[in-house]
C-alpha cells in the first residue's frame, strides 16, 4: 500500500464528508432560522443576565423587563425581519406550527427579534428604558435650583413674571436665605429687599435657572452665567457706596464667596453643589429608597400637584377625539377602538400631539415631566432585586476606573457595555456547545437517511480503482483556496455549487439501493451482482424489484420471493444479518461524528492532503510504460 494510495482513499472519504457536511450545514441553518434559535437564545441569556441566574424567585419580573427592552426604538431598528408576499407567507405558516414564533415572544406584539445585539446598543436601551438619563438630568435641574436659592435665597415669581423678594421678617421655616443675604447681615447692611441691583441679580439668575429647565443652555454655559452675574453685582456694589465700610466689608466678604464657591475655571461649583451626579449616585437613582431618588422624587411630587389638571385636560381632548375617530367608522366593523389604547400608535402620537397644542410651553413642560416619571416610578416599580445590584456593582466598579468624568452617564454606560459583551461571549460559547450537540444529531440522522457507512465507502475507494481515481480527480479540481475555507453563508453556497458540478459525474457509495446494503450486511456476493434478464417487456420498476428480490434470496439463503413492502424486507434482511448491522450502525456513527465536525474543517484538510499529493513524487510507471519510454 503505497502513499498514494493511501492519499487517494484519504481524499475520496474527506470529500465525502465535505458533501455530507455542506448538506447538513444547509439542513441546521434551516431549522435554527425557522425556529429563530439565535434569536431565542439572545433573548434568554440576556433574562440570565439580568436575572442573576435561572430559576430567580423574581422570573416574571426579569421577563417583563426584557420584553419592554425589545419594545426598546433601538432595539426595533435592529430586528430586520423579511418583507414580501413569499417571505411573510412562510413566517404565518411558522407561526401556526410553532408557538415560539408567534407575537409576544419577542416583545408585546413582536414575533421575531434580533439574533445580535451591539454591546453599546444594549446598554444605551437598558439605561434609557430604567429612565437613568431623565433622572440624572431631573436631579441636576433639582441641585442647581437649590445651588441657586443657596446664593441668593428663597424668592417668587408672579403669573406677570415678576420677582417677588421676602423681607426678613416674612421668612418662613423651610424658606432658604441665601449667602447673600447672610453676608449682608454679618456686614450689618441695610435689607436685601429694597436694593435694586440684588433684585437684578435674582432676575438674571431666574433667567439662567429657566433657561437650563428648557435646555437652552448647558449645565457648564449656567454655571458660567452665574459666576458672571456674581461678579456684576459685586461691581455694582463695590461703585456705589466706596467710602461706607461696611460697603467695602461687604463686597470683600462677597469675593470671597464667590472665589470659594465658584472657584477659578467654576470647577468648585459643579462639585459644592453635586451639580455632576458622581457614578455612584447615577446607580442610586434605580433604588426608590436611596436618598438621591428621593430628591427627584420630592421635585416631582411638587411637579404633579400642578400637572395632575393637565393630565386631565390633554386626556379628556384626546378622548373627544377617539369618541370622534369612531363615530366615523362603519357601526358594523368589528373591533372598534374604544379607548386611546385601542388606536395604533401613529394614531396615538397625532391625537396626543393635537392635545398638547392647546397647552402653554410651561403647562406642556409640566405635563412632559409628569408623564416621564409616572413611566420611569411604574418602571422601578417593577425592577429585579437582581438588577439593582448590578448596576450598584457595576457603579462600584466604573468608580474605581476614574475619579470623575465630563459625564458620568456616559461612563456608566460604557461599564454596562462592557458587561453585556463579556456575558454574551460566554453565552456564545453556550450556544456553539449546544449547536454542535444538535450538528452531531444531525449527522447521525443524515448518516442513517442517506446510509453513509464509513466502513462500507471506505472498502469501496479502496477496492474500485476507477471509483477512487474519479473521485480524486473531481476533488482536485474544486478551488480549494485556504482564503475561501467556507466559514459563512455565501461561501458555503458557492462550495455547494461546485461540488454539485462535480457531483454530476460520481456515483457515491451511499444511499438505501440493493448494491450497497448487500455489501454493508455481507450477503453473497452472487446476491449483489445479480441482474434481471434483460427484456424490453421489463420496466425500470420491474428491474429494482427484480434487484431487491434476488437480495432477499441471496441474504436469506432461500429460493422464496417475499410479497411484502421493500422496507419489510429490508427489515427482515437486517434482522438476519445483526453482525453486518453491528457494523452498519458503527460506521453510520463514525459518518455522523465526521459530518458535525463541519464543512470548513473538511475542507481545510482536504486542501491540505490534495496539496500533499500534487506536490509528492510520480507513482512507478507499469513496465509496459517504462518500455515503451526506453
Amino acid at each position: 500500500m503505497n502513499l498514494p494510495f493511501v492519499l487517494d482513499v484519504a481524499i475520496g472519504l474527506i470529500f465525502t464528508y465535505l458533501i455530507l457536511s455542506l448538506l447538513a450545514s444547509e439542513l441546521q441553518e434551516l431549522v435554527a432560522t425557522v425556529l429563530q434559535w439565535r434569536a431565542k437564545h439572545l433573548k434568554d441569556s440576556i433574562e440570565i443576565l439580568l436575572g442573576g441566574g435561572i430559576n430567580t424567585p423574581q422570573e416574571q419580573r426579569v421577563k417583563d423587563l426584557v420584553g419592554r427592552l425589545y419594545e426598546d426604538p433601538l432595539l426595533k431598528n435592529i430586528n430586520q425581519e423579511a418583507k414580501g408576499f413569499m417571505a411573510q407567507g412562510f413566517r404565518r405558516i411558522t407561526r401556526i406550527l410553532f408557538p415560539g414564533n408567534r407575537p409576544g415572544a419577542f416583545g408585546q406584539n413582536q414575533a421575531s427579534g434580533p439574533s445580535y445585539i451591539a454591546p453599546e446598543t444594549f446598554a444605551s436601551s437598558l439605561i434609557e428604558q430604567l429612565g437613568i438619563t431623565s433622572m440624572v438630568d431631573k436631579l441636576s435641574e433639582v441641585r442647581f435650583e437649590k445651588f441657586v436659592k443657596r446664593i441668593v435665597g428663597h424668592y417668587w415669581v408672579n403669573e406677570f413674571g415678576e420677582v417677588g423678594l421676602p423681607n426678613d421678617d416674612m421668612f418662613q421655616d423651610g424658606w432658604e436665605r441665601g449667602a447673600i443675604r447672610m453676608i449682608a447681615a454679618k456686614s450689618e447692611r441695610s435689607s436685601l429687599s429694597a436694593d435694586q441691583n440684588f433684585r437684578v441679580l435674582v432676575e438674571d439668575y431666574d433667567q439662567i435657572l429657566n433657561a437650563y429647565r428648557t435646555r437652552e443652555s448647558s449645565l457648564e454655559t449656567s454655571v458660567e452665567r452665574l459666576g458672571e452675574g456674581l461678579d456684576a453685582y459685586i461691581s455694582a456694589c463695590a461703585s456705589f457706596d466706596q467710602d461706607s465700610p461696611e460697603t467695602v466689608l461687604f463686597v470683600r466678604r462677597l469675593q470671597s464667596y464667590k472665589a470659594s464657591v465658584f472657584g477659578q475655571n467654576n470647577d468648585r461649583a459643579m462639585l459644592s453643589g453635586g451639580l455632576k451626579p458622581s457614578i455612584a449616585e447615577v446607580a442610586e437613582l434605580v433604588n426608590q429608597g436611596s436618598n438621591t431618588h428621593q430628591e427627584i422624587a420630592g421635585a416631582y411630587d411638587r411637579i404633579a400637584n400642578q400637572a395632575r389638571p393637565i393630565d386631565a385636560q390633554v386626556n379628556a381632548t384626546v378622548q373627544a377625539q377617539v369618541d370622534d375617530y369612531r363615530m366615523g367608522l362603519d357601526p358594523n366593523a368589528i373591533d372598534q377602538p374604544t379607548k386611546y389604547e385601542d388606536l395604533d400608535y401613529d394614531l396615538q402620537q397625532v391625537f396626543l400631539a393635537n392635545a398638547l397644542k392647546d397647552l402653554t410651553p410651561e403647562e406642556r413642560k409640566l405635563y412632559e415631566d409628569y408623564q416621564t416619571y409616572r413611566t420611569i416610578r411604574d418602571g422601578l416599580s417593577r425592577l429585579p432585586d437582581s438588577v439593582k445590584d448590578s448596576i450598584s456593582i457595576l457603579a462600584r466598579r466604573a468608580q474605581t476606573r476614574i475619579q470623575r468624568t465630563e459625564n458620568e452617564v456616559n461612563q456608566f454606560r460604557d461599564e454596562v457595555s462592557l458587561w453585556f459583551d463579556r456575558s454574551m461571549s460566554r453565552a456564545s460559547g453556550v450556544y456553539k456547545r449546544n449547536a454542535k450537540g444538535v450538528a452531531i444529531l444531525l449527522g447521525l440522522t443524515l448518516a442513517a437517511a442517506t446510509n453513509s457507512d464509513t466502513f462500507h465507502i471506505f472498502n469501496r475507494l479502496s477496492s474500485d480503482d476507477s471509483l477512487r481515481r474519479l473521485v480524486t480527480e473531481r476533488a482536485s479540481q474544486l478551488n480549494l483556496d485556504p482564503q475561501r475555507s467556507p466559514r459563512f453563508s455565501a461561501q458555503l453556497e458557492e462550495l455547494k455549487n461546485e461540488t454539485d458540478a462535480v457531483l454530476r459525474e460520481i456515483a457515491f457509495p451511499i444511499s438505501w439501493n440493493s448494491s450497497n446494503l448487500g455489501r454493508q450486511l455481507g450477503c453473497p456476493t452472487s446476491a449483489i451482482s445479480a441482474t434481471p434478464p434483460q427484456d424490453t417487456a421489463n420496466t425500470e420498476a420491474n428491474q429494482i424489484k427484480a434487484q431487491w428480490d434476488n437480495l432477499y434470496k441471496g441474504c436469506l439463503n432461500t429460493e422464496q420471493v417475499s410479497t411484502a413492502p421493500i422496507p419489510v424486507q429490508v427489515a427482515e434482511i437486517m434482522f438476519n444479518r445483526p453482525l453486518g448491522v453491528v457494523r452498519m450502525l458503527s460506521g453510520w456513527a463514525v459518518s455522523g461524528i465526521a459530518i458535525a465536525m463541519g464543512a470548513p474543517f473538511w475542507f481545510d484538510l482536504m486542501g491540505k492532503l490534495v496539496n500533499v499529493r500534487n506536490s509528492g513524487g510520480k507513482p512507478r510507471p507499469a513496465a509496459g510504460e517504462e518500455q515503451k519510454t526506453n
